[in-house]
């Protein structure tokens, strides 16, 4: 278990092995939850997916010419 304390101006630093464990970067949102038993969860925030995919699919083009189905179902079969 990690220890940290919250300074005046309520910040806390998250102990390196946490942050690398979690992939936690600078700018990194977390949501905070309170604990029916009085402490708290942070975890890192659910991201937008659809945003994530739509930001990288034009390095997943294929510039070339596409497949026909019979020979892409033949080809995953040859690999497979």
């Amino acid at each position: 278990m990690e220890h940290t304390r919250v300074s005046s101006k309520g910040q806390m630093i998250i102990p390196k092995r946490v942050r690398q464990a979690l992939g936690l970067k600078q700018g990194t949102e977390l949501a905070v939850e309170l604990l029916p038993e009085g402490g708290f969860s942070a975890r890192p925030k659910a991201t937008d997916r659809v945003a994530q995919v739509r930001s990288i699919a034009g390095m997943l083009a294929h510039r070339g010419k596409r497949m026909s189905p019979t020979r892409e179902r033949a080809a995953i079969m040859a690999a497979v």
